[in-house]
């Protein structure tokens, strides 16, 4: 850490300075050199000396970002906008550019091997411009990053000067230098694709003068019409681009006609000079085809071939069952290819004495023929390899459970469809029986790999061999599933309904081998209230009612199973209006609700009164009281009743003896 020199100090010092003689100017630069922790450089020398500390420092903070970006303007505002390498930068810039470390310091450190030039400024150095990615200088010329443009002109000379417009990259790309366009430009681009024999036609053979506009793409407009136009002007009825010459004749005419994968075959395929000169032989398919089986098979192509494709066998041809691995279900419609992959001339064998093939090529090149086309050279790719191949399924399919479950695929699976069949799981549980046991593989065993790669890709990670294979009916994007990452837990599949109320144990109340894993186990004898008599056969629903609240497990709606009072009022509605407490079993019992027996409380000091006539049901004096809202009005009485004869009977001498009745009657 620097120290800091306070304003008297700085005076003092200044002072000693002056009386050693030295003037002001000098005296400053003196004490500039003798408190500064070094040189700035160069970029900033003209900010040396303790005058001008403050340009980029702040009393008693240090450097200030704002001061800097007060002078470089440009980065403040890429910064603003959040682009280029100053994108995330916050306000501190000396935690890169440190100044007073020399004149020749470098104050823009920069690690060229980590700098992503794409990301970071949107033109990515592909191509030949990759090789500039460590050579910053090639292309900015001046200290400043920021001044460069993007278009191809700000560094290259337009050849066409501006005929074709200012996007070069609708010609150009950065994958061949601009001079060797003229051989390798992707004429696909255009309007016209080169193919055939204008494949190899030189640029000014039809773009003289380097004009690249307004070209005709008649035939007429290059080349002389030998005929004088007595066949029209449309060429392309007997020639196409792929020789110029004669492409189409009735061949039926001849001793060879042309059926099959013969009538698209071209003519110079066959007749390397003229046809009226030279009749090429046909006798025998080696004749004009290169045996790419290099001897394996001794009989003639026909006996497997025809015409028709000439890759299928035909349909009296080789027969798979024959061999050790017959094809059946899925893989009798296989066509050869998909396991039997081309092999190389490297490890195809080759009979004593050659090929017949080979021996064939000599015969058309006597005969005149054309090299017949797709004809193997000594690296080339050949025909299946049908020297026999393994027959495990990895050696043809990816195994899409990565050896989870081992190399025997056929325990699972069958050629029938693929898909497993028939499983049993090693270890059989009940949890695996009831509403379990008919559940899909997927509905438990989900995903955790992720995407997997797709089959072009599943070929290079695969045994050995196994790039040789591939199955027709793979999908594109193969199924991966975690077999002995699977969870049994309830919660690993199914959503907790009662949202935290009770244990994570479901079995302790749910069975899998009821309908809807219905509550099969559940015993309200162990909760603090035990249902019985009248409570036992109830239904769970008519005391845990549904409610939309705050649960343990968030806010939701499901159906209450804690918190709900053991009182009988918590269900029961109280017919007597709490006129008898809230202490129901006093009178009655879960058995029947009825009111059981019952003895008055003052039954003593009302002895006299419960004789004779007034021994009778509670209802000849407990009477139904007004109806209350929502209560029906059978059950509803009033049972703090007076016990004046008055209060039941009417008074027949209209109060003439007074309200003792009890002197002169009895019950």
């Amino acid at each position: 850490m620097r120290p800091r020199l306070t304003a008297g100090w700085r005076g003092v010092l200044l002072m000693a300075l002056v009386l050693l003689g030295t003037g002001p100017r000098e005296a400053s630069a003196q004490l500039g050199a003798l408190v500064s922790p070094g040189r700035l450089s160069r970029a900033h020398a003209s900010l040396e000396g303790i005058t001008n500390c403050l340009q980029c420092h702040s009393a008693g903070r240090g450097v200030a970002a704002d001061k800097c970006l007060t002078c470089h303007k440009p980065i403040a505002a890429r910064i603003a906008l959040k682009k280029g390498v100053h994108k995330a930068v916050t306000t501190d810039c000396v935690t890169c550019h440190v100044e007073h470390a020399g004149v020749d310091a470098e104050l823009r450190p920069f690690n060229t091997g980590r700098f992503n030039h794409s990301t970071d400024t949107g033109f990515p150095l592909d191509g030949l411009h990759a090789p500039l990615a460590t050579n910053c200088a090639a292309c900015h010329k001046t200290r400043s990053f920021l001044t460069a443009s993007p278009s191809c002109a700000s560094c290259h000379t337009d050849a066409h000067k501006g005929s074709l417009g200012a996007d070069c990259a609708t010609c150009h790309t950065t994958a061949i230098r601009f001079a060797e366009s003229r051989t390798k430009f992707d004429h696909r681009r255009t309007a016209f694709p080169l193919s055939g024999a204008h494949a190899a036609v030189t640029c000014a053979s039809c773009h003289t003068n380097k004009t690249y506009k307004g070209v005709t793409a008649s035939c007429a407009s290059c080349h002389m019409d030998p005929h004088k136009a007595r066949f029209g002007g449309s060429c392309a009825t007997c020639h196409t681009a792929q020789t110029w010459r004669t492409g189409k004749v009735d061949h039926a005419r001849t001793a060879f006609p042309l059926r099959g994968q013969h009538a698209s075959v071209q003519c110079v395929s066959c007749h390397a000079k003229p046809a009226l000169q030279v009749t090429p032989k046909a006798d025998t398919c080696a004749t004009c085809h290169t045996d790419p089986h290099r001897g394996v098979f001794k009989q003639d192509c026909s006996s497997c071939h025809t015409e028709a494709t000439f890759r299928k066998p035909a349909g009296n041809g080789f027969e798979h069952s024959t061999t050790r691995f017959p094809l059946v279900d899925k893989h009798a419609g296989l066509a050869c290819a998909k396991c039997h992959k081309p092999q190389t001339a490297t490890t195809a064998p080759v009979r004593a004495g050659g090929s017949p093939a080979a021996r064939g090529a000599t015969g058309r090149a006597a005969a005149g023929r054309a090299p017949a086309r797709g004809t193997a050279t000594a690296s080339s790719a050949l025909a299946g390899d049908f020297r026999g191949l393994k027959t495990d399924c990895a050696s043809c399919h990816a195994d899409v459970h990565r050896a989870e479950l081992g190399v025997a695929c056929e325990t699972c699976h069958t050629a029938r469809s693929f898909q497993v069949s028939a499983f049993t799981h090693a270890r059989q549980r009940p949890f695996f029986d009831g509403q379990h046991a008919t559940l899909r593989c997927a509905q438990c065993h989900t995903s955790s790999y992720g995407q997997a790669p797709t089959r072009g890709a599943v070929a290079a990670r695969v045994a050995p061999g196994a790039a040789r294979g591939g199955s027709a009916t793979a999908p594109a994007v193969l199924l991966r599933v975690g077999f002995t990452t699977t969870s049994d837990t309830c919660a690993s599949c199914h959503k907790d309904v009662h949202l935290g109320q009770v244990s994570a144990r479901c079995e302790t109340c749910h069975a899998v081998d009821t309908a809807k894993f219905a509550v099969h186990t559940f015993q309200h004898a162990n909760t603090r209230f035990p249902l019985t008599g009248k409570h036992a056969p109830l239904a769970c629903e008519a005391c845990h009612a549904v409610a939309t609240q705050d649960f343990p497990a968030g806010h939701g709606t499901a159906r209450r199973l804690t918190g709900i009072g053991a009182e009988c009022a918590s269900c029961h509605q109280d017919p007597h209006r709490a006129e008898l407490g809230r202490d129901c079993q006093t009178c009655h019992t879960a058995e029947t609700f009825a009111i059981k027996r019952y003895t008055h409380r003052n039954a003593r000091s009302l002895r006299a009164f419960f004789t004779g006539r007034h021994i009778t049901g509670c209802a000849a004096c407990h009477k139904p009281g007004p109806t209350r809202a929502g209560a029906p009005a059978a059950v509803l009485a009033a049972y703090r009743v007076s016990t004046a004869c008055t209060a039941c009977h009417t008074d027949i001498h209209r109060g003439a003896l007074g309200p003792r009745c009890e002197s002169c009657h009895k019950p």
